[in-house]
């Protein structure tokens, strides 16, 4: 036999002692064995043949048992009469259970809508084991179910005792008297001996008093803060808001812009206007009580945020610590009416204190006309923090007041050159999910180009390229702040560009864990402002720049890999597709053989 049959004889050998070995449980015999013991059997006995009683000529006479006695029968077929009665099942005792008695009242006989009211309850218990958590509950036209002292997590009560509770509050209808329903509860597991006692509803007469609330809206569009011919403001809507109990009117202003809000509960009530593009409206509170009740004169002044445009801007690009920075403040007024009281509320970086000139908080404020322009000069200085941070900006929101009638808030920086940061360290990784606390998830990014553009001047100063782990370094950075730039098909997402370097090392995670942490989905390719690169800005090819730490890559250097990379995957290639031919070629003879 040769090589070949040997081998394949082999095989079939092995296949078909698998076969057998999975066979056999398969066509194995299923039946038990016979059991190894003998089973015990044992006799029936013989039956009992009973003998029946000779007839008898006497009549049968039957005894009943004596008042002392209990009567007995003897069970059939028992031949004989239990001469001991049987015992008798014991009662079960009474349960100890709490009983809890309710009592409810007012203190008082009657109440005006206006008055506060309050109403008492009492738990008795009258049970003869503790009440646990004894609680109370309440319905009805009442604006509060809660019940002092603890009830809403239950008192203990013993037996015998006493307790009260007390609720405050006022009747929420218009018309008719309060009435609540209380109910004793056990919070626990107990039970009540008598449950249906425990419910009492209880009522007191309420006197509710109705009034009026008029008035008269214009808009002050000459800003003399008077109502003159043609500044009525017609089909305004307004809402009146509270009273006792607490309800919403709305109505609409005349021609005259007049109002009226007739048949009000009596109480306080705010003022509230619809949404309106024109008109800031601040509506008063007023006192309803049905006897002197309000005629309220309401000024409108014009919005800010429709008719006024602003700037903000340094008056120098930079400056140096303790400078005295100028700002001028732009305003325009858009509009057709008198913008009056315009003020301004600014804050800095840096802990530095504007000082907003005419326009400060609490004074007069400025007047702008319709139609003219406006140019106020702030101050601030430059302090020792933004010498570090390298650049000082500054908000401001103006309007009549700030942020409550105001224009789109606007913002200025400067730069305050001299700080260095010897290291700024990022982050750049691919977005895999948000989370809600910390940093979201994300895959580091690597291979990819990031530079910075200086926010003021709009020059690119730095460049780097991320490594394995995401992670790119720019050395020697001017303290400043600027946008990040990413080149290639990618847009932020989760993270703004801005990127402030401090004097002095600059981590990612060391003080803030989002600081320098950039978060990108795939999106519209971004180009690279490089492309046509100065002499001398790039390193050499494979080097990386002074310092860098690993896992921070050259642009160069990662194309210089690339190529290895080719080479070696070339190679590997050949390699495999020569071995297979080896083995292919071996395997043709010995078939031959």
């Amino acid at each position: 036999m040769s090589r070949s049959s040997r081998s394949a004889a082999a095989v079939l050998s092995a296949i078909a002692f698998c076969l057998a070995a999975s066979a056999g449980p398969a066509f194995a015999d299923d039946t038990p064995p016979a059991a190894s013991e003998t089973t015990e059997t044992t006799a029936e006995p013989a039956p009992v043949t009973p003998t029946a009683a000779p007839p008898s000529s006497e009549p049968t006479t039957v005894s009943r048992p004596s008042a002392s006695e209990p009567e007995t029968t003897a069970p059939p077929g028992s031949g004989t009469a239990p001469t001991t009665p049987p015992t008798a099942a014991p009662q079960p005792a009474a349960p100890d259970l709490p009983d809890l008695r309710l009592s409810v009242w007012f203190d008082q006989s009657s109440y005006f809508a206006t008055e506060q009211i309050t109403a008492h309850a009492m738990i008795t218990n009258a049970g003869n084991t503790t009440a646990n958590q004894a609680s109370l509950i309440s319905t009805g036209n009442f604006s509060t179910d809660w019940w002092t002292p603890a009830f809403s997590l239950g008192v203990p009560v013993e037996p015998g005792q006493t307790v009260e509770g007390t609720a405050t509050g006022y009747v929420t209808t218009t018309s008719g008297p309060l009435t609540i329903t209380v109910t004793a509860v056990l919070l626990d597991a107990q039970q009540d001996a008598e449950p249906a006692d425990n419910t009492v509803t209880v009522s007191v007469p309420v006197t509710h008093v109705t009034g009026s609330y008029r008035g008269t809206v214009y808009g002050d569009r000459n800003g003399n803060g008077a109502m003159d011919p043609g500044e009525a403001l017609a089909g305004m809507p307004l809402y009146a808001t509270g009273g006792i109990p607490d309800v919403t009117f709305i109505t609409t202003t005349d021609a005259g812009g007049h109002f009226v809000f007739a048949d009000l509960p009596a109480g306080s009530y705010s003022t509230i206007f619809g949404v309106n593009t024109d008109w800031y409206l601040v509506g008063p509170s007023v006192e309803v009580d049905g006897v002197h009740d309000p005629d309220e004169l309401i000024r409108g002044t014009p919005l800010v945020d429709t008719w006024l445009s602003t700037t903000l801007a340094f008056t120098q690009q930079s400056y140096r610590k303790g400078d005295v920075a100028h700002l001028s403040v732009t305003m325009t007024n858009n509009g057709t009416a008198v913008l009056t009281g315009l003020t301004a509320e600014c804050y800095a970086t840096a802990s530095g204190q504007v000082a907003t000139g005419e326009l400060a908080e609490g004074g007069p404020g400025v007047t702008l006309p319709a139609g003219t322009t406006r140019v106020v000069d702030m101050t601030v200085r430059i302090t020792d923090e933004a010498a570090v941070d390298g650049y000082l900006r500054v908000h401001c929101a103006v309007g009549s007041p700030p942020y409550l009638n105001g224009g789109t808030p606007v913002t200025a920086t400067a730069r305050v050159p001299g700080g260095v940061a010897p290291r700024a360290v990022g982050y750049l990784g691919l977005f895999k999910g948000k989370e809600v606390l910390g940093p979201p998830r994300s895959d580091p990014l690597p291979g990819v180009k990031v530079y910075l553009r200086n926010q003021v001047t709009g020059a690119v100063v730095a460049r780097a390229v991320t490594g394995t782990d995401g992670r790119f370094t720019f050395f020697d950075l001017p303290a400043d702040l600027y946008d990040l730039g990413i080149v290639g098909p990618w847009q932020l997402t989760y993270s703004e560009p801005e990127f402030g370097a401090r004097d002095g090392e600059n981590g990612f995670d060391t003080q803030d864990p989002f600081r320098h942490r950039y978060y990108v989905i795939p999106g519209p390719d971004q180009p690279d402002p490089d492309a046509t690169t100065p002499p001398g800005e790039q390193p050499a090819p494979g080097a990386s720049p002074a310092g860098a730490e690993p896992g921070t890559t050259s642009s160069s250097g990662l194309a210089s890999t690339g190529t290895e990379i080719t080479w070696l995957a070339l190679g590997a290639f050949v390699t495999t597709t020569a071995g297979a031919a080896l083995v292919l070629g071996a395997y043709r003879r010995r078939w031959r053989q």
